[in-house]
């Protein structure tokens, strides 16, 4: 005879090996690691980076001097208005009566004053010691006759570190002037040979233009500040560039436009390269004597500048009115170059290096070498909660508890769907694809479900998903603002065709996840929950009075058929009728074992993380137990949640039986001892005969009349306490 086989589940096994760390497994696991990591690590570091398409660097530049002067002095509108003079014969010539002609000195790096003063269309340089030891013998060390437009660059700046460059200049100017003349403004112009060498060999003439007024009489004006360069542009890494090397003033034109301050200005700022006079801090004095000279006296330093350039030989574009962003900068020390994309760009030192790689290669043997802790450590974030329980115990009353608190997303019965399509299967042998499905559901992996769902689509498609608060507010609808109280009537018109992602969505958004599932019937099987650092579990365990439970079944029992099947391993059978109680029994059996295995040598993962629930205790104080719930879960009570849960539980009458799998306003009390006057005492003897183990470890006492069993006064449920009963099967459950 051939029986057909069924693949009921499929799972793929996992096996861990621990070696030591002198070890080729620790060898290899190192070795792939360096391979993964150290290697690109180091690519990156060769290429100074992946994609770079700009870059800096730092550059003392060299600069000097061109001994190039115009100068406009401001006066009162009694005296003319302006004095002015160049080193320019062409501006001298067109200013008249207007000329006036200063004293212009500077300081070389020899430490010597040099003075320069304009005698019969010549310009005069005296050289003097700047510390001479006798006042009175100053006589001239030197003197060189120059024309105007000769050049006068014997003078030479201060070069402080000795390094070969420039490093700052001091000018000063003294113009003469009459006693009824005051200076309210200088207008100033100084020009300056500007070169980098580094990357490329970039020469151009540039200026520094000084401009201050005040509205009182000056008699000497000081400014100290830096000759910065400013880039509308990167500069080539490459080459010869001179486009800018030409002069800030045509010097040699006769027309008075060619030297207006406004046009030079303006010329001068369409370049895309060019240097600024920046930290001036002018500094105004007055109280100038009657014959003495107004005195401009300027500290102009060369400052270290970080230059933009382009990477690997990019284009520099034409921004002549943009700004360039710097990517990065490296020092102008010395140290290690190295070459790339046709220029010498400044690396780490090795020592650098060499300590990063031992850091990550410490870090990669403590990784290897420690112990994996079992602890669910990493599930902190998010608590998770089983509420477990069998059919018709009151667990919808539970997850509705769970579910209309705001901080919880719910779902009701998950494995619904494993059990509906594999229904040829047995309870025992669906447990770990119920298990597996659980846990995805815990981790917000909704995609869990396209093994039973193909076509899953919208939020109508999991299982009374309108029981569910989170699935009726935002983010997965918009049905109840996310504090207030669902009602599966108004959220399912709603909400049933809202895409299924959302509900992943909604998940990710709460700080606990409480599942109500009735397809579990040993505690086992869940032990791989409890020492997952992925998960922060803790379990419910709820129970009823099997005689209740019967009677509740009684009046389901069409619904409940296809799992009464699944229960009894009828491989695929529905079971409707259910005369010898088997499925009951198997029912209390269940919540045997689970206690006895959470009370009686709990494995480490399950201590504190457990609590039986007596669904007639909530039915008789509903505020306190829930508190006590709520405080085990991690939540807390709201007003709002009081007052919802006082008429959940104290509504007129037992319900009707159309809202048997709906949580509606009910007398909590009557409805936990209804069975005691629907059910026969023949069928509650029967019971007690099966259940007689689970009756006395849940704390249930029997009653052996019928006398009794209507007798209201006879309080049937115990207080909870140790209990020494265990079922003979219970030592051989099935494990996962």
């Amino acid at each position: 005879m051939l029986m057909a086989l069924y693949e009921l589940f499929s799972h793929p096994v996992e096996r861990g090996y621990r070696a030591g760390l002198c070890s080729k497994a620790a060898f290899f696991l190192l070795l792939v690691a360096a391979l993964t990591y150290i290697s690109p690590l180091l690519v990156a570091f060769r290429s100074h980076g992946f994609w770079l398409k700009r870059s800096s660097y730092a550059e003392q530049p060299t600069v000097r001097f061109q001994h190039q002067v115009l100068l406009v002095a401001l006066l009162g509108p009694e005296h003319g208005g302006f004095l002015a003079w160049s080193t320019f014969p062409a501006f001298n010539r067109l200013q008249g009566s207007h000329l006036r002609v200063p004293l212009v000195s500077s300081l070389d790096s020899y430490g010597s004053s040099l003075m320069a003063t304009i005698l019969s269309g010549k310009l005069w340089i005296f050289a003097f010691p700047s510390k001479p030891k006798d006042p009175g013998a100053m006589d001239p060390l030197q003197r060189v006759n120059l024309t105007l437009s000769s050049e006068s660059s014997q003078t030479r700046e201060e070069d402080r570190n000795q390094d070969g460059k420039m490093d700052m200049l001091h000018f000063k100017l003294e113009l003469p002037l009459q006693s009824t003349e005051h200076v309210l403004g200088v207008q100033l112009i100084l020009t300056f040979s500007y070169q980098l060498h580094r990357m490329s060999t970039f020469v151009m003439q540039s200026m520094a233009f000084l401009q201050s007024s005040f509205a009182v009489p000056g008699s000497q004006l000081y400014v100290n500040g830096d000759l910065r360069l400013q880039q509308k542009q990167p500069l080539s890494y490459g080459g010869l560039d001179t486009r800018y090397n030409v002069s800030v003033i045509n010097g040699t034109s006769p027309f008075a436009r060619d030297y207006d301050l406004t046009h030079i200005v303006a010329a001068y700022q369409e370049r895309n390269v060019t240097t600024i006079l920046t930290d001036t801090n002018p500094i105004w004095l007055v109280g100038r004597a009657a014959e003495a000279p107004f005195v401009i006296n300027a500290v102009i330093r060369y400052p270290v500048e970080v230059i933009s350039y382009p990477f690997c030989g990019e284009k520099p574009p034409d921004i002549s009115h943009g700004f360039v962003i710097q990517v990065g900068s490296s020092p102008s020390s010395p140290g290690q170059q190295i070459r790339a994309g046709g220029m010498w760009l400044r690396r780490v030192s090795g020592t650098a290096v060499t300590a990063l790689l031992l850091a990550q290669t410490g870090l990669l043997l403590f990784l290897v070498s420690r112990p994996r802790s079992p602890s669910p450590a990493g599930g902190e974030e998010r608590v998770h909660v089983l509420v477990l329980s069998s059919w018709r115990s009151g667990s919808s009353f539970v997850g509705q508890l769970f579910s209309q608190h705001p901080d919880v997303f719910y779902l009701m019965e998950p494995a619904w769907h494993v059990w509906s399509a594999l229904s040829h299967g047995s309870a025992v042998a669906l447990h770990m694809a119920v298990r597996d499905l659980v846990r995805s559901v815990f981790l917000c992996d909704m995609d869990v479900f396209d093994a039973y769902l193909p076509w899953r689509r919208n939020l109508s498609d999991l299982f009374q998903w309108a029981e569910s608060r989170a699935l009726c507010s935002p983010p997965a609808c918009s049905a109840f603002p996310r504090g207030a109280i669902s009602s599966e009537a108004v959220c399912k018109p709603l909400c049933a065709r809202r895409p299924f992602g959302l509900a992943q969505e909604a998940c990710r958004s709460y700080s606990h996840v409480v599942l109500k599932e009735v397809r579990f019937f040993n505690l086992q099987v869940l032990y791989p929950l409890l020492s997952d650092p992925a998960l922060n579990l803790r379990i419910v365990h709820l129970v009823r009075d099997p005689r209740a439970v019967l009677r509740s079944r009684e009046q389901t029992a069409k619904a409940l058929a296809r799992d009464n099947g699944i229960v009894l391993g009828t491989n695929g059978k529905w079971v409707e009728a259910d005369p010898d109680l088997r499925v009951v029994r198997e029912v209390c059996r269940s919540h045997v074992r689970i206690a006895e295995a959470a009370t009686r040598k709990p494995p480490p993962s399950l201590r504190g993380r457990y609590r039986l629930v007596r669904f007639e205790d909530l039915a008789r104080a509903p505020l306190p137990e829930i508190r006590a719930l709520y405080a085990f879960a991690g939540l807390s009570l709201t007003p709002q949640l009081e007052a919802w849960i006082h008429n959940i539980t104290h509504g007129v009458g037992p319900g009707a039986r159309r809202e048997a799998f709906k949580t509606t306003s009910r007398d909590a009390l009557n409805v936990s001892q209804a069975w005691r006057h629907a059910l026969p005492f023949t069928k509650i003897r029967r019971v007690q005969e099966l259940c007689a183990g689970a009756l006395q470890l849940l704390g249930y006492r029997p009653v052996f009349s019928e006398n009794e069993q209507r007798d209201l006064t006879l309080d049937l449920v115990l207080p909870r306490g140790p209990s020494s009963f265990s079922w003979a099967s219970s030592t051989t459950a099935e494990h996962p």
